[in-house]
């Protein structure tokens, strides 16, 4: 169900999906086909095509952009494999459909994977999240479309990276759910500070906890986290992976820190 809209100005989502339609009707043609809740619309003069739900009004920006040889690549180096059949209907995609619409916030963010999941339901390929760079195979985001939990929407949009120069793993993706991402300086290890990061992130997602500056969070059978808030500057404002909201520092506390916390 596509939910009401909650827009954040600071804050726009961008998905990119690879499709075999090679002109606007085609696609009109296909959601009709598909009996979806969702329509395309460019009757508007002077203004973007729309993707609109029929029910509620919501809408978001549908434009078109040229068959891209190099995207496939993307899909193919991305965390969440693909099977070669997926990678081949990737490459053999006529156009790319482009969604544009507001984010920050678990309503909009769930809004906008509606309408990408119309689009696929409609024939297209896969989803390419601008804002963090996660893909998705047409199977894999259907299935966290269908996820009637919480982790759907979190696995859909949020991507872990590492920086191996600085030993750091960062996140991206967490502003398309109003929430700030986080970076481990100095990381144990990529898998164990990507686990860290998802650890953390899914508690700030899920618990509503709101975190102050120099907050503890963690357990035992984890780690003991230091929080701090810092701006995102790893990219500049404008860019679609830049977080508005700002980025969680963790600082690994020791158990001699821990003791002097308590004390």
């Amino acid at each position: 169900m596509v939910r009401s809209n909650q827009p954040d100005n600071s804050v726009t989502i961008f998905l990119r999906l690879p499709a075999p339609w090679s002109s606007p009707g085609e696609l009109a043609d296909a959601l009709v086909a598909a009996e979806s809740d969702f329509r395309f619309d460019d009757a508007q003069e002077n203004a973007p095509p729309k993707l609109v739900h029929q029910h509620s009004g919501w809408s978001c920006e549908c434009l078109a952009s040229p068959h891209d040889d190099e995207i496939v690549e993307l899909f193919a180096q991305g965390e969440r494999r693909l099977s070669y059949k997926e990678l081949k209907e990737i490459d053999s995609h006529a156009a790319k459909v482009h969604l544009v619409g507001p984010g920050g916030s678990i309503d909009t963010a769930r809004a906008m994977m509606d309408a990408a999941t119309a689009i696929l339901d409609a024939g297209a390929f896969g989803v390419f999240v601008d804002n963090s760079g996660v893909t998705h195979g047409k199977r894999d985001w259907l299935k966290l479309a269908g996820d009637k939990q919480p982790g759907g929407l979190y696995w859909a949009y949020v991507m872990t990276t590492a920086d191996r120069e600085t030993r750091t793993v960062f996140s991206t993706g967490m502003h398309c759910l109003g929430l700030r991402d986080a970076e481990l300086p100095d990381a144990p290890g990529e898998e164990e500070g990507f686990f860290l990061l998802h650890n953390f992130l899914g508690f700030t997602y899920q618990s509503g906890v709101e975190l102050k500056d120099g907050d503890h969070c963690g357990d035992e059978r984890t780690a003991m986290l230091r929080v701090r808030h810092r701006p995102c500057t790893r990219v500049p404002a404008g860019s679609p992976f830049h977080n508005p909201y700002g980025v969680w520092r963790l600082e690994i506390l020791d158990e001699n820190e821990m003791e002097s916390e308590k004390g």
